[in-house]
């Protein structure tokens, strides 16, 4: 932090968050099993690196003489490189993820694994021989049998481990190696893992203890059978109520949707700013087909987004950064202008798996920034080459003209991309490309991905790659509502509109502050809307400018003025005519 924003909040938030970390070790003394319960921008992963600090340097000559080991289970292998890099090479704290942590804890037991495997039809394999199974094993995350073993899938291996724990015999030899188990993002856990170490260690209080780090409203993924909040008795909670990401005005704003959890913010020198822009003045036509009915036409939303953003970054300085959150990745595709390849690719294009995607986001692309901007460095990367490619005037010419032919195919179509790198010669393409690119010339209607034909797929415009790969950079200024948890911006555009039938904000957010009643049966969806809501209102360290899309219904209005006040809701073309 800059020392320019260091004062009175910061010296107030961070005794109060020292005051948290050593209760947390103070905790981590008792043997009690707890809950840090960390709203965002509170320092979460601060916090839990300083009790693993705490735990290597007290609790060494106990654990390592038992031969005992801490784990600390994390969301992501990222995660686990992170707090690895912080431990000693022979240290007894051991980072993983969840199933990584499964399989080592039951890969032992082979005898009851192959009994689960072959008894129960859930864990029939996908493919393999008819030979009988012999062994069990978790390599590629990929269901399968060969040569007698039998190969899980991810989930496979934590339902095998909900098994084991099952068994009293398991769960001692378990709580006797582990004896405190930290798990970050507690909220993303398995439910069923957690339900067990509920019932059978902490509701006992026998065996391992339990830190559990999270935030309960930020979760997001119940689909993947998360968790969410972990509440018993046996639990100590403790509360994280400073915020060290965002401005005063937005943590007030935090602090009204979530009253029991009062956060104080770090941050001084910058007031911060909530503003809401609403489509009230939009008198045409509007959307009616499903999951967008109320919705803005495509066009106007594109127009309107942009005039929006292009407004904010007047009105703010050069170096600060934006990001527009839009509810699903089809919207926002539609609004970039990538929604014909999202719709051949899927999740495989956010998951950068098609290699065509590939080569013109890791090698066409930087090779034309590199001739545009005479980037020696960077041409030399993307080619892996330690020499200079242009050493004769002739090989110069030959760059200069792939340059400038670049301009005119990368306005046409993918195919005329790739035709242009075949003819000059001057770009290696990977051997799985030039099979595909010889498809396209000899068999175009074979099937590339789903029902598309290689020939369908080559020829869509390259302007859809193009959009993609922007979406696909980590600076991109528009990204989907879920995927920038954990993320912080200096200005976000949160964009409440229409297009996933389980996100109506517009109906939803109203009963966070009670300004309608949750009905009865809607308890989960209310619970999913609130949580992506407090998500994305708790993105940005200076500005927040809720985008209303769709109609304003009056309790809509009354809950975002009550949260907001009138004096900060503008209408789009009031917004536009605001000065700073």
């Amino acid at each position: 932090m800059s020392s320019e924003y260091i004062g009175a909040n910061y010296n107030l938030a961070k005794a109060e968050a020292d005051k948290i970390d050593a209760e947390i070790i103070e905790t981590l003394k008792s043997g009690h099993s707890f809950r840090v319960e960390a709203g965002a921008g509170s320092g979460k992963t601060y916090s839990l690196n300083r009790a693993i600090e705490w735990i290597q340097a007290n609790k060494w000559s106990d654990y390592s003489r038992k031969k005992q080991n801490v784990v600390c289970i994390t969301y992501t292998n990222a995660a686990v490189d992170v707090i690895a890099e912080r431990l000693a090479k022979d240290s007894f704290i051991l980072p993983s993820t969840i199933h990584s942590f499964a399989w080592n804890a039951i890969k032992q037991y082979q005898s009851v694994l192959v009994d689960a495997v072959t008894t129960n039809p859930d864990f029939l394999p996908d493919e393999g021989d008819f030979n009988k199974v012999t062994e069990v094993a978790y390599t590629l995350g990929h269901r399968y049998k060969e040569n007698g073993i039998q190969y899980l899938y991810h989930d496979d291996v934590l339902k095998l481990f909900c098994l084991l724990l099952d068994n009293a015999k398991f769960r001692r030899v378990f709580a006797d190696k582990y004896p405190l188990i930290l798990i970050d993002e507690y909220q993303d856990s398995y439910k069923p893992i957690i339900d067990r170490f509920v019932d059978y260690f902490i509701a006992k209080g026998i065996g391992s203890q339990f830190g559990f780090f999270g935030d309960a409203w930020q979760t997001i993924y119940q689909s993947n059978k998360a968790c969410g909040a972990i509440e018993h008795d046996n639990i100590d909670v403790i509360k994280k109520s400073s915020n060290f990401r965002s401005a005063p005005r937005i943590v007030q704003l935090l602090n009204d949707i979530r009253p029991d959890l009062p956060q104080k913010s770090a941050i001084d020198g910058f007031g911060g700013e909530v503003l809401v822009i609403t489509c009230e003045d939009y008198n045409g036509t509007r959307r009616t087909d499903r999951n967008f009915k109320g919705e803005l036409p495509p066009e106007v939303l594109k127009s309107r987004l942009d005039e929006i953003e292009a407004k904010i970054k007047q009105d703010t300085p050069n170096d600060e950064s934006i990001k527009i959150l839009m509810i699903t990745h089809k919207v926002l595709a539609m609004q970039q202008g990538y929604e014909q390849l999202l719709d051949v690719l899927g999740d495989g294009l956010r998951n950068k798996e098609d290699p065509f995607l590939l080569f013109f986001m890791n090698t066409v692309e930087p090779i034309y920034k590199a001739l545009c901007t005479s980037n020696t460095q960077l041409l030399f990367d993307t080619l892996d080459i330690k020499r200079y490619p242009i050493t004769k005037k002739s090989e110069k010419v030959k760059w200069q003209e792939l340059r400038e032919r670049l301009v005119e195919a990368r306005a046409q179509k993918a195919i005329n991309v790739l035709e242009l790198v075949y003819q000059t010669g001057l770009i290696p393409i990977p051997p799985k490309l030039d099979g595909y690119y010889r498809l396209y010339h000899d068999a175009p209607e074979t099937i590339y991905i789903a029902e598309v034909t290689i020939r369908s797929f080559l020829e869509l415009e390259y302007t859809q790659f193009l959009a993609a790969i922007d979406f696909l950079y980590p600076e991109a200024v528009f990204s989907t509502e879920h995927g920038v948890k954990g993320e912080e911006y200096d200005n976000v555009v949160f964009v409440v509109s229409k297009g996933w039938n389980q996100y109506q904000f517009e109906t939803y957010a109203p009963m966070i502050t009670g300004h309608s009643p949750v009905p009865r049966g809607k308890e989960a969806s209310f619970e999913r809307n609130r949580n992506l809501f407090y998500v994305c209102c708790s993105r940005p360290k200076k500005r927040l400018f809720l985008f209303v899309t769709v109609p304003v219904e009056p309790v809509f209005e009354d809950f975002l003025t009550d949260l907001i006040g009138k004096d900060n809701i503008y209408t789009y073309p009031q917004f536009l005519k605001t000065t700073h």
